[in-house]
C-alpha cells in the first residue's frame, strides 16, 4: 500500500475510533438461508464461480525457482502448476492424456513428468515427449496429446490460473485499482513458511463469512484476539466484488504521537482483501497469508481450507522457525477452535426450520457486499 493509501486510511481509522463507528451499510441485508443448504445452489456456485472465473492459487514463491512444480487439488480440480526454464509460471491439468492417471504429486523440483501407469513421459512445458510401444499410437500424434493447458498469469507475485480449458484470464477495469494497491506489498518477495488444508462441516462460505467484521471480536475472541484489536471498528471498500477490509490494532495509537509524515501505519493493521469469488489475502504484521476457500464437491455443508502463511524471509534458522510456527499456531488456533466449531453449528442449525433468512447489519457491510455479489454472479 502506497505511503498516500496510508495516510489516507489512517485519518479514516483514527477518526473512527474518535467516533467509536466504523463504516456502515445503508441499509440491513437479508440472505435467504438456502444460500448455505440448497444443492441447486452449490451446483450453480461450481459453475459460476469455481469454473467460470479466474482463481487465486497462492502467491510466486509458492513456485520459488525454475523447475519447480505444485500439485493443487482444494478446488476439485486436478491443478499443476509450474516454474518454467525461463522462470514464467504455467499451468495445467493434472492429467495424462492417455488414461487419465495423475502424472505429478506433491511439490519440488522437476524435470519433467512421468505417469505412473504407462510411462508417458511429459515435459515441464507439457508436451508429451515419448511414450512406451510408440507404434501403437501411431494414429494419436504427440501434439495432439500435451497435457491440457489453462491460461495462468502471474501478476505483482500473485498467481491466477482459469480453471476450464480454452478459457482466458479476464480481469475487469475495477480489478486495475486493487492490484496496484496490492503491489504496494512486493507479494513476489515472500517465501511460503507452511500450507496446511483444513476440511470442516459446513458451506464454504460460512467459512469465509468469518473474516468479514470485527463485530465478533470481543464476544467470540475474548480471550485470543480481542486485546490486540479494536473491536466492531473497520473501514470497508470495494473493487467490483473484490473488496478490502482493515481493523486496526491497539498499537495504532501510537501514531499520534508522531509526526504524520513518519507514519507508517501497516504494522498497526491486519489488512483482509478478498479476491471474489473465494481468495480472502490477509496481511497482518509482516507475514501474509492465503486462504482459499472451496466447497467440498456439490455437498453444500463441506468445505475444504487451504491456508499458506508466507514470511518476508526464508526461515533458516531454528529462532525464525520458531517464531513463524507461533504465529501459525495462533492463526489455526483462533479458527480450528473459535470460528469454525461455531460455523459448524450454524450450518446444523440451518436445518432446523429456525429461520428462512439471516440477517447483516449495518455495521457487517462487508458480508452484505460479498453475498449480494455471489447472488449477483449466480442468478443472472
Amino acid at each position: 500500500m502506497e505511503k498516500a493509501a496510508q495516510l489516507a486510511l489512517a485519518d479514516r481509522l483514527l477518526d473512527y475510533i474518535d467516533r467509536q463507528t466504523l463504516q456502515l451499510s445503508t441499509a440491513v441485508y437479508r440472505q435467504a438461508v438456502a444460500e448455505y443448504t440448497d444443492d441447486q445452489q452449490a451446483t450453480r456456485e461450481i459453475k459460476q464461480l469455481f469454473r467460470s472465473q479466474p482463481l487465486c492459487v497462492g502467491l510466486s514463491g509458492d513456485l520459488p525457482t525454475p523447475g519447480y512444480q505444485l500439485t493443487h487439488d482444494a478446488s476439485g480440480l486436478p491443478l499443476l502448476l509450474t516454474r518454467q526454464q525461463d522462470g514464467s509460471f504455467k499451468a495445467f491439468l493434472n492429467v495424462c492424456r492417455h488414461r487419465g492417471a495423475r502424472v505429478a504429486e506433491g511439490a519440488g523440483e522437476s524435470r519433467g513428468f512421468v505417469c505412473p501407469y504407462h510411462a508417458w513421459r511429459y515435459g515441464l512445458d507439457g508436451r508429451l515427449v515419448s511414450r512406451p510401444e510408440e507404434s501403437s499410437f501411431e494414429a494419436c500424434p504427440r501434439d495432439d496429446h500435451a497435457l491440457t493447458p489453462l491460461a495462468a498469469e502471474e501478476r505483482h507475485g500473485v498467481l491466477w490460473v482459469h480453471p476450464t480449458p480454452g478459457e482466458a484470464l479476464v480481469f475487469g477495469e475495477e480489478f486495475v485499482p486493487l492490484e496496484a494497491e496490492l503491489a504496494g506489498y512486493s507479494l513476489a518477495g515472500f517465501h511460503p513458511f507452511a500450507t496446511r488444508e483444513l476440511r470442516r462441516d459446513m458451506n464454504w462460505k460460512l467459512a469465509l463469512d468469518t473474516f468479514l467484521e470485527s463485530y465478533h471480536f470481543c464476544v467470540l475472541h475474548k480471550d485470543s484476539i480481542c486485546g490486540i484489536f479494536h473491536h466492531n471498528l473497520a473501514t470497508f471498500d470495494t473493487f467490483g466484488a473484490h473488496f478490502r477490509l482493515v481493523t486496526p490494532r491497539r498499537t495504532i495509537a501510537k501514531l499520534r504521537e508522531q509526526p504524520r509524515e513518519d507514519w507508517n501505519l501497516l504494522p498497526h493493521l491486519v489488512v483482509i482483501y478478498v479476491l471474489f469469488p473465494n481468495t480472502v489475502l490477509v496481511w497482518q504484521g509482516a507475514q501474509v497469508e492465503i486462504w482459499q476457500i472451496f466447497p467440498d464437491g456439490k455437498d453444500p455443508s463441506r468445505s475444504v481450507l487451504r491456508l499458506t502463511l508466507y514470511a518476508p524471509e526464508p526461515a533458516v534458522s531454528d529462532k525464525a522457525r520458531q517464531h513463524w510456527q507461533r504465529n501459525l499456531d495462533l492463526v489455526l488456533h483462533v479458527v480450528e477452535n473459535e470460528d469454525f466449531p461455531l460455523g459448524e453449528g450454524i450450518q446444523r442449525s440451518f436445518s432446523s426450520g429456525a429461520q428462512s433468512q439471516i440477517v447483516f447489519g449495518l455495521n457487517e457491510a462487508a458480508l452484505s457486499h460479498f453475498h449480494a455479489a455471489i447472488t449477483a454472479a449466480t442468478h443472472a
